[in-house]
Formats: C-alpha cells, structure tokens, sequence
C-alpha cells in the first residue's frame, strides 16, 4: 500500500509540475516578447521551466529510473509541455 501512494504521490507531483512548465511556457514568452523577441523569450521560458523541473522532481526520477529511461521519459513530457504551450500561445493570439 506504502509503495502505491508513493507511486501515485510521484505521478500527481510531475502532473503539478507539468502544468506549472506549460503555464511557465505560455506566460513568460508572452511577457518578454515585446523586449526580447518571441524566439529568445521561449528560451528564456523554457530554462524557467526546466529550472522549476529540476528543483521539484528531478532527485525523485533519479530515484526511480536510470538515465536512459530519464531522459526518454522526460523528453516526452519536456516536449508535451512545450507542445501545448505553443498551441495556447497561439490561440491565445487569434483571439
């Protein structure tokens, strides 16, 4: 029972810190673009939001899985992130 909390302790703390990363995506790009451009803000949005992953649950997937499946698990939800970010930043501005 103590193995399946944590295991549903982990995956509801990586859906929080999934979301705060696309909302991280959407709102910092949006904020800097008129000062930096959009492509450099994105970047500047997308080191916040790998910040905020790492600090949050990185030491908790070393934990758990080794580097290949880290990377390959995180590449998805990395990408995902940014993915759906870029599809509401662009709703966002056909409105």
């Amino acid at each position: 029972m103590a193995q399946r909390t944590g295991r549903a302790a982990f995956l509801l703390l990586n859906a929080l810190v999934w979301v705060l990363m696309t909302t991280i995506l959407v709102l910092v790009p949006d904020s800097l673009e008129r000062w930096l451009g959009l492509e450099v803000a994105r970047v500047v949005g997308w080191a916040v939001a790998c910040g905020a992953w790492v600090v949050v649950v990185e030491s908790a997937w070393k934990i758990r899985y080794g580097p290949f499946t880290r990377f390959a698990g995180q590449f998805v939800l990395w990408v995902s992130a940014a993915m759906v970010a870029m599809w509401i930043s662009e709703l966002a501005r056909a409105w």
